[in-house]
């Protein structure tokens, strides 16, 4: 009975639509044909398609001191061992992300186990760069930076040197601290670079080019906090220049990193704007997953990100390309083993069965 009556339906709108052709009513005829497709799958049993789940990305803060001083995850070159306690976790990523700066850092014979891994498990590779050229001293002591014209293109020849198979580049919000950095209060920005929106597309477009000059075919994956976005108007301009200025098709996801508990500019205003931004402009869509700097436990940390999760997918429908399991905090202070309500992999399989869009992640690999 529940098919008949939508079939019902289907059969009114298809009239409509033949009386618009009839009577050469070419809006209203456009307006009554994409009603009709969409009724026809979403309404009709076993005829709508679904999109795909997220694909699932980890990275963590690593067994480098944080900028900020502290020191996790001491346990993390444990995670590139055969037989390390997070295989189901494992078995669900679709890609791994670490930094410039622990590539630059750590020696060969720690790097190049990591990379034969992440390989050899079909795991991709994204490595954060700071793509935001300083020019005439400006940018000292702010993130996503880079002053040294060569530091990309070095850190790109060194990943080939070692084998690495970088499949993405992750650009460190180069709006928020290029673009909007100066209109910090005062003592926050006086290292501002200020670049208006055209020009930083070209500079980040020239950075990005250095490194596909080794990796011609990696993707980009921009990181912005929502925080840092004037307005959606302001940030569909800037996707806009950076695609122009990069001058390629590859696909460009862009990520927001959600700053859950400000209270200037609370998330539930901006996320929808921001998300239908990026996604009327062509790019996918990302977001990260994690706690916040004020959980004072491991487990505090793991249970609040599992509420972002469940509070992101009730307010936003929009179903992302993939999302990223994160912390830069300094909880949880472990990765392994995944059984334990402590660590990133468990949230990894945490959100694999319990997040309603996440379809529990057997697209993934």
């Amino acid at each position: 009975m529940k098919i008949l009556a939508r079939l019902k339906v289907i059969k009114m709108h298809v009239k409509k639509l033949m009386d618009a052709f009839t009577a050469i009513k070419f809006p209203q005829t456009l307006s009554w044909l994409w009603f009709f497709l969409a009724i026809l799958f979403a309404e009709v049993p076993g005829m709508a398609v679904a999109a795909e789940a997220p694909k699932v990305w980890m990275s963590a803060v690593s067994d480098l001191p944080a900028p900020k001083g502290f020191v996790v995850d001491r346990d993390y070159q444990q995670l590139f061992k055969p037989n390390a306690p997070w295989q189901k976790a494992k078995s669900r990523l679709y890609g791994f992300q670490i930094t410039r700066r622990y590539v630059m850092t750590k020696d060969e014979a720690t790097l190049q186990p990591i990379f034969t891994y992440l390989k050899q498990n079909n795991i991709a590779l994204a490595v954060t760069f700071g793509m935001i050229p300083s020019q005439n001293g400006c940018g000292a002591d702010v993130e996503g930076m880079v002053h040294q014209p060569v530091a990309n293109l070095v850190t790109a020849q060194r990943l080939k040197k070692l084998d690495a198979d970088l499949k993405f580049i992750n650009i460190d919000e180069p709006l928020t601290f290029g673009h909007y950095f100066a209109q910090r209060p005062a003592g926050q920005n006086k290292n501002a670079c200020n670049y208006d929106i055209e020009t930083l597309a070209r500079l980040v477009a020239d950075e990005v080019r250095k490194v596909r000059s080794v990796y011609p075919d990696a993707q980009i994956i921009e990181d912005e906090a929502n925080t840092g976005i004037g307005s959606a108007r302001e940030l569909g301009e800037w996707l806009d220049a950076l695609k122009r200025n990069l001058g390629d098709t590859l696909p460009i996801t862009f990520r927001f990193d959600i700053q859950w508990i400000s209270s200037d500019q609370p998330w539930e205003m901006s996320a929808l704007p921001l998300v239908k931004t990026v996604l009327q402009h062509g790019y996918h869509y990302a977001i990260i997953y994690d706690g916040t700097p004020k959980d004072e436990t491991d487990e505090a940390w793991i249970k609040t990100a599992e509420s972002h999760i469940k509070a992101w997918e009730a307010k936003v429908r929009e179903i992302p390309d993939s999302v990223m399991i994160q912390s830069w905090h300094p909880h949880p202070q472990q990765l392994l083993p995944e059984t334990s309500p402590t660590t990133l992999p468990y949230l990894v399989n945490w959100y694999c069965e319990n997040a309603s869009q996440a379809k529990g992640c057997q697209q993934n690999r």
